[in-house]
């Protein structure tokens, strides 16, 4: 199992998620005060405690799923094609990933902007995104580098079943 080079990038997406799953993802400056992004939520830091103000369930739940099926992947090396069919959904849902960090992200940016601009005084919005956002394509890169090797063994198998 760990011999297998595709083993090694399914185990290194793995690992990309797992950080994603733990990092902040972006920082929103509006007015003097922080508002944090993650997996979780938006949160927002105040100088008694942090409160969690917008939920992003979506999100929440296609990286656990992307993060769990990484890890069954590597388990089944023995199942060659349902390795291959799960590679592809994930690979599909890491783009998905992506696209739905992309939608979250631009839907608070233009609300914190929409009630910039509604206010009485100016109100300056900054954003500060992270390095660890581009990990899902990164991991997205991995299943892919994952999903040729496990074709390749494949096709090697079955070359090798004709010489019988």
């Amino acid at each position: 199992m760990i011999q297998r080079i595709q083993t090694l990038y399914l185990a290194g997406a793995t690992i990309l998620l797992l950080f994603w799953f733990f990092s902040p993802l972006a920082t929103f400056f509006v007015g003097g005060q922080e508002f944090s992004f993650g997996i979780m939520g938006f949160s927002t830091h105040s100088n008694s405690a942090e409160s969690i103000s917008i939920r992003t369930w979506p999100l929440l739940l296609l990286t656990a799923l992307t993060t769990f099926i990484s890890v069954g992947t590597i388990f089944l090396y023995k199942r060659r094609m349902i390795q291959i069919r799960l590679c592809i959904f994930n690979f599909v849902a890491l783009i998905g990933l992506v696209g739905l960090l992309a939608y979250f992200v631009l839907q608070v940016k233009n609300a914190f902007e929409n009630a910039a601009q509604n206010s009485p005084t100016a109100i300056a919005v900054a954003s500060k995104f992270s390095y660890v956002d581009v990990f899902p394509l990164v991991a997205a890169l991995l299943t892919f580098m994952a999903l040729r090797r496990i074709a390749s063994d494949e096709a090697m198998v079955r070359s090798m079943d004709r010489l019988r």
